[in-house]
């Protein structure tokens, strides 16, 4: 089973990495062979996620965001479809998001799943110019996918829910990755490997 995550541009740094690694061995429970770092930036934005892809068609697969706190075990992530999460938590109202219910903070699949890269890179530009927001709305029109069930929450709409902390064993900062520097120490600073500020 091979655990993956991406990391180009300067948004983020290895210090996340290092830390997600450190979030999954030391509390997830997640039994895994392999840790691989997706580094292509071909197109500068969250579309270099789909080539992932096409270089991992073998085994069972686990792509996290960078974003993530995992601080409990985590429930059977394993699937053999194409599996992202629905953004259950998402304000309806939010203009700014309401052009896709999904999340791909969290990803698995099984196997050769190329075709989704390979619908992609066939027409990149014309995709690039219908789904700017995010891959996720190319998901959600473009591909057949299945979804979790509640297994994650955002900070972003339960900064303070200490009830949504003990439901759950997985955050997504949702582009808050902020929150992870030094001044913005919460809760889930109890869970890095060390300051990002060190």
């Amino acid at each position: 089973m091979r655990i993956i995550c991406a990391k180009w541009g300067k948004k983020y740094t290895d210090w996340h990495v290092k830390n997600l690694k450190h979030m999954i061995d030391t509390y997830s429970g997640i039994n895994y062979d392999k840790f691989e770092v997706f580094t292509k930036n071909n197109y500068g934005n969250m579309y270099n996620k789909l080539e992932i892809f096409n270089t991992y068609k073998d085994d069972e697969n686990i792509y996290f965001d960078l974003d993530m706190v995992i601080y409990n075990k985590v429930p059977n992530l394993i699937r053999k479809n194409f599996t992202l999460m629905y953004d259950w938590w998402k304000d309806p109202l939010d203009l700014l998001t309401a052009h896709t219910p999904l999340n791909s903070s969290i990803v698995s699949w099984t196997g050769d799943i190329s075709h989704i890269w390979k619908k992609f890179k066939s027409n990149d530009k014309h995709y690039l110019k219908i789904y700017p927001h995010s891959i996720d709305e190319f998901y959600y029109k473009e591909i057949e996918y299945d979804t979790f069930n509640k297994i994650c929450y955002s900070i972003k709409n339960h900064q303070y829910d200490t009830n949504a902390n003990k439901k759950f064993s997985i955050c997504t900062f949702g582009q808050m990755q902020h929150l992870f520097e030094k001044g913005w120490n919460g809760w889930w600073s109890t869970y890095f490997t060390q300051s990002n500020a060190d």
